[in-house]
């Protein structure tokens, strides 16, 4: 236990200093039409590590968690609540933001359609230091939830792997739709930071909670949280960045799916360890 509470302490400063760089990073090199390809092969594999994450792991999981918890009820509530989780971070980041239609491709903005879309609205009502970092942060603070409740180290490392995965080119992407409409330094820095700590404050949000209960506490917890992770990683690989790198067809298309198969296909052999 000491172990695992070291290695989450630990996680805060990765999963922190990956926003951080990611975020920072157009501001220190050129963003050029090769440098967003590099995005977009990265995205892919992310988008791979995140889909195997939601549907090998967490998903498996917190139905073997509610299974141990309640043997005796046949009801899929690993299943639902990770649907519920998908749907309600589809909700709050296409539904409720009160965006402006722009032209595919127009290239006003970055290559991650999250990131763009609250961009877009947080510069339409001029609140944007606090529309983007609501929105944006919703997920990374689930996700964090979810690791600080693991009560293994194979759990742990296999939600600390897709967090990273995502976490830096998610930042970097938020970090080019910044730079392209002209944000100055000193406030995108303030943002990004603000979506670095999400993540850190989730695992300790999820680390105190799972040690002030009691065991069967504990684990309808980490059942839960596993559950509502797994479908906001689905939500994130599936809409966020596979529709993204996929839909159109790019030129390279071959590449990126290679990509995430190889994000995948790594998370699956993982899989036979945990």
């Amino acid at each position: 236990m000491t172990e695992l509470l070291l290695l989450k302490m630990s996680s805060i400063l990765l999963v922190f200093g990956a926003g951080m760089i990611g975020g920072l990073l157009p501001w220190r090199v050129a963003t050029s039409r090769r440098s967003e390809t590099y995005l977009g092969w990265g995205n892919a594999f992310a988008g791979g590590v995140l889909l195997a994450a939601g549907l090998i792991h967490l998903l498996g999981d917190a139905a073997d968690g509610f299974d141990g918890l309640w043997p005796d009820v046949d009801y899929p509530w690993a299943f639902t609540i990770a649907a519920a989780a998908f749907l309600l971070i589809l909700g709050i980041e296409r539904v409720l933001p009160k965006t402006a239609r722009m032209p595919v491709g127009s290239g006003l903005l970055g290559n991650d359609p999250e990131s763009d879309s609250l961009v877009q609205a947080a510069e339409e009502t001029k609140r944007y230091p606090y529309l983007l970092l609501l929105t944006l942060s919703i997920h990374s603070i689930i996700a964090g939830m979810a690791l600080g409740a693991q009560q293994s180290v194979a759990g742990f490392i296999i939600i600390v792997i897709a967090i990273l995965a995502h976490k830096s080119a998610a930042g970097f992407a938020l970090g080019v739709s910044l730079h392209r409409i002209g944000t100055d330094f000193k406030r995108a820095r303030g943002l990004v930071i603000g979506f670095s700590v999400m993540t850190p404050l989730g695992i300790v949000l999820g680390t105190a909670i799972s040690a002030i209960l009691d065991s069967t506490g504990e684990q309808v917890f980490e059942a839960l949280f596993d559950a509502i992770a797994a479908g906001t990683f689905l939500y994130i690989a599936s809409l966020d960045i596979i529709r993204e790198e996929f839909l159109p067809p790019r030129q390279d298309r071959r590449i990126k799916w290679l990509w995430a198969a190889i994000g995948l296909t790594l998370m699956a052999i993982v899989a036979i360890w945990t």
